[in-house]
């Protein structure tokens, strides 16, 4: 509970609070223009005060990066579980809080104290300590679950029970702040609902491990093309691979260097040569035989006797005179046809010789290739030797490749249906969860329609705490009509209920602060409605809920009869002046 807050400002206005309903108004002074609006009077600032006594950090959207409160301190008197307590914060030095305990320095603090016996408390100490006395958290967290990545910590919980409209306080009843991620909105209301927020933390790091599993498929999808981007395509270009290396391996192993390789090669090409000459020499030669032999077939001597006949039967007769003629000319055409035949038959020989000769040249050409082809079966250069080594290296490499794509391949798959099996067993798990403490859950859903059922009689709502695949679904709806302000009621009436319920089981911080942001869209019944609500939470519950207003809207407000808000109202009213505000100046 917040008793006072103060500064080391001097124009700065000291608030007191009380038990039960608080109403702090912002006034728009006469002289202000119509135009102008109640924000710079300082109603926000007060919520971030408190946050900053509680543990807070100087974030850019808070007014402590004004060079203006530098060198200034702030100081609230708190009650947290019965312990009475003045705690003072420097802007210039936020790492230490220097707390002024009513009944002694509480057991297990760790603190230190200087010469003039002033006690000083780390921040990270003193937000332990607020977690032990408001939520029951333990003071040392290096014990399991409390030891856990994303375990509840205070700064996590207290969030929900003062939020900043800056940060996004007002954007969903289940998120306090903008950048509060899902998975830690689940863990803190599970812890803050009572359930298993331990289940909250195990969905949490399946989340995780399936985005490791999706950046890991991305690397390998990545490096793979059409031809390997399945488990089974990767696997026979894996297995084609595999076959071509292994038989370069053996060819490899068989291979044999033969020193003179090069010139056994070129002689072997030689003789390759050669063959191919005396082939093209035979063929020549054996054309020139057949024409030889058919030369001395043709060549036969004329007969006299013939032609004395032919011209005997024309009816002439040759003289004698002729007939001689044609015995000398038959004579010297033998003569002619006798030396030809000498001269053919010495080319025919000639001819005959050399193809005999050739034959014999070829058998001698041919074996000496055949034994030096012999001796180069199954052996090589050594650049050979290198050639072949690195193509296996490539083949082998090629191998490599694909069996590691594969290995990743498989092991992306054997992820995704071991997480689909975990995420099942952990839904399981969680619905089971849910069943057993239905009796923490009733409380919540009854204190939600408590709340709905007194701001919109007519209107349908639900608060719904539902197990998904993905974790704790926290869930409130309110029936929506002409009526705007339906979502800040359904935060409104999640915040009623949150309250009243870790106030009951674990204390909790004794307040609830609700900026006049929450109301701004909001009808007038439902807000008179609203601050009835809170006083009465705090009449069963103890503590104190604090709504910030501007006053000419509280003005018009219409109360239950017998319901005197004026007799909650903070006597310190903040105007819009330049030194009517909380600061009693404005920034910059």
């Amino acid at each position: 509970m917040i008793f006072e807050i103060g500064s080391s400002i001097k124009t700065f206005k000291t608030l007191r609070f009380h038990e039960g309903l608080n109403i702090l108004l912002a006034e728009r002074n006469e002289t202000s223009g119509e135009t102008e609006t109640r924000n710079s009077a300082g109603k926000s600032s007060i919520i971030q005060i408190v946050h900053f006594l509680l543990g807070g950090d100087k974030t850019s959207d808070t007014f402590l990066q004004y060079p203006d409160v530098a060198d200034a301190s702030f100081w609230g008197d708190f009650e947290f579980s019965g312990v009475r307590v003045r705690v003072r914060r420097q802007v210039n030095n936020s790492g230490v809080v220097y707390p002024d305990f009513a009944g002694g320095i509480p057991e297990g603090i760790a603190y230190t104290t200087d010469l003039l016996g002033l006690v000083a408390v780390q921040n990270e100490d003193w937000k332990a300590w607020l977690g032990t006395v408001t939520f029951g958290l333990p003071l040392e967290r290096n014990k399991p679950p409390f030891n856990a990545p994303h375990a509840p910590t205070y700064r996590g919980l207290i969030g929900y029970f003062a939020r900043r409209r800056e940060n996004g306080g007002f954007l969903s009843a289940t998120q306090f702040q903008r950048k509060q991620s899902e998975s830690a909105q689940r863990i803190a209301l599970s812890y803050l609902f009572d359930l298993d927020w331990t289940l909250a933390i195990e969905f949490e790091k399946l989340r995780e491990e399936r985005q490791l599993q999706k950046a890991e498929g991305k690397r390998l999808k990545a490096k793979l093309d059409d031809k390997t981007n399945t488990l089974s395509r990767i696997f026979n270009a894996m297995t084609a691979a595999e076959a071509d290396a292994k038989a370069l391996r053996r060819d490899v192993a068989d291979f044999q260097v033969e020193q003179h390789f090069d010139e056994l090669v070129s002689e072997a090409d030689a003789e390759r040569l050669k063959l191919e000459r005396l082939a093209r020499e035979a063929a020549r030669l054996t054309t020139a035989l057949r024409h030889i032999n058919e030369s001395l077939e043709e060549e036969v001597p004329a007969d006299a006797e013939v032609v004395n006949r032919v011209y005997s039967e024309a009816g002439i007769n040759l003289p004698g005179s002729v007939s001689k003629r044609f015995e000398d000319v038959k004579i010297f055409h033998e003569s002619i046809l006798a030396n030809r035949r000498v001269h053919l038959g010495e080319e025919l020989a000639s001819v005959e010789t050399r193809l005999a000769e050739i034959d014999g040249e070829k058998t001698v050409a041919a074996g000496r290739r055949s034994e030096i082809l012999r001796q180069l079966e199954g052996k090589g250069a050594f650049s050979d030797m290198a050639m072949m080594q690195q193509r296996l290296a490539q083949k082998e490499e090629t191998f490599a490749r694909l069996q590691g794509q594969f290995e990743d391949a498989q092991s992306i798959e054997s992820k995704k249906t071991k997480t689909k099996a975990v995420e099942n067993t952990l839904l399981l798990r969680l619905q089971n969860d849910l069943a057993a403490r239905s009796h923490a859950i009733g409380e919540a859903v009854s204190a939600v329609r408590e709340a709905r059922t007194a701001l919109y009689a007519d209107r349908w709502g639900v608060f719904e705490i539902n197990a998904l695949p993905s974790g704790p679904e926290f869930k409130v709806e309110i029936e929506a009509g002409t009526s705007g302000g339906i979502a800040s009621m359904e935060i409104f009436c999640f915040d009623y209920a949150l309250y009243k319920v870790a106030s009951k089981r674990l204390g909790g911080p004794g307040f609830l602060i609700h900026d006049s942001h929450l109301f701004d869209p909001v009808d007038s019944r439902q807000r008179a409605t609203a601050l009835e609500l809170g006083a009465r939470l705090t009449a069963e519950v103890g503590g104190q809920y604090i709504a910030m207003l501007n006053s000419d809207e509280f003005e018009r407000l219409e109360f239950a009869e017998g319901f005197d808000a004026t007799s909650h109202v903070l006597p310190v009213v903040l105007e819009d002046t330049p030194d009517g505000g909380l600061f009693g100046f404005r920034f910059g």
